[in-house]
């Protein structure tokens, strides 16, 4: 046998093999990339449908939210040669809004109870006071420029209150469910004017003003209930169970935390109104009666909801 021919074909059949291997190798290795540039490209297209989708979702729900506000101030534009009102509405979801005369000032009533009460809630967020902190009664509370008359509403005119010591907690619910005058100011003396210019402070960074005073714009009422409702303390929950729940727009039919406002003329309201869509509404008005308030409610809640 002639081994050297032998030699040779054996290292040819090696190499042949050799050969096949690395292009066998390298066609699985192909196949493998392809399919997974393949998979890569299908989760790439997948995620840039879903997001084509997400994006318009959002355009949709951005253009209802526009559609509301728009449809909102539609109806406000017809009271815009009125100015004994005042109307501020925000979607809480996009703070879009719509206004008439909503920088015109008004008598706020009770109304300015809020910034009050907004300040007394982030005193106690901020650690200078607690809910159970104490203040014995003051007469001169009721002397302080801006106080509430100490008459009017109320249960703590007819306590034997001289000497006696009330809890903040005590005192922020009193003035928010029953609208207590000498609670308020109990409140404005012993918490807001003792830490004068932190409140003055407050009062710039939530209403744009550092003076606090019981003349107020629609704008300045509607921008101090979201404040005092974001802080999400007990005053949310004694906004929806005042003495008036179901009074001006509170009439609606759904939940509303409101605080209204009268005195003589001067007849107001602020609300959250917890509609499957919230939204804030401030009217505030010289002479107009509690149905035309919930008349006009009504109407803004119709194409707002």
């Amino acid at each position: 046998m002639n081994w050297k021919k032998v030699s040779i074909i054996g290292v040819v059949v090696l190499a042949a093999a050799a050969l096949y291997g690395g292009y066998h190798q390298h066609q699985q290795t192909t196949a493998q990339r392809t399919q997974q540039t393949t998979s890569t490209a299908a989760v790439a297209s997948s995620s840039s449908a879903t997001s084509a989708a997400e994006s318009s979702q959002a355009q949709a729900s951005s253009s209802q939210h526009n559609q509301r506000s728009q449809a909102v101030q539609a109806i406000l534009d017809q009271y815009r040669t009125q100015q004994n009102v005042g109307v501020v509405y925000t979607d809480l979801a996009t703070n879009d809004t719509a206004a008439v005369n909503g920088g015109q000032a008004f008598y706020a009533a009770s109304v300015a109870k809020l910034p009050v009460v907004a300040y007394v809630q982030h005193a106690i967020m901020t650690g200078k006071i607690s809910w159970t902190t104490s203040f014995t009664y003051a007469d001169a509370a009721n002397a302080l420029p801006n106080a509430m008359v100490s008459g009017g509403t109320g249960t703590l005119q007819n306590e034997a209150h001289q000497g006696k010591a009330y809890t903040v907690e005590d005192l922020t619910q009193r003035a928010i469910e029953q609208s207590d005058n000498q609670a308020s100011n109990q409140l404005l003396y012993h918490v807001a004017r003792a830490n004068e210019q932190d409140f003055e402070t407050y009062l710039q960074s939530a209403i744009g003003t550092k003076t606090y005073s019981k003349t107020m714009s629609a704008l300045q009422a509607n921008q101090i209930i979201i404040k005092l409702w974001r802080q999400n303390q007990k005053a949310s929950a004694w906004l929806e169970h005042t003495d008036w729940a179901q009074d001006k727009i509170g009439a609606l039919p759904v939940t509303v935390a409101h605080k209204i406002g009268i005195n003589g003329a001067a007849n107001n309201d602020t609300a959250i109104v917890l509609s499957p869509h919230e939204f804030t509404l401030t009217i505030m008005t010289t002479g107009w009666s509690d149905a035309q308030i919930a008349d006009l409610a009504q109407q803004i809640y119709a194409v707002a909801k």
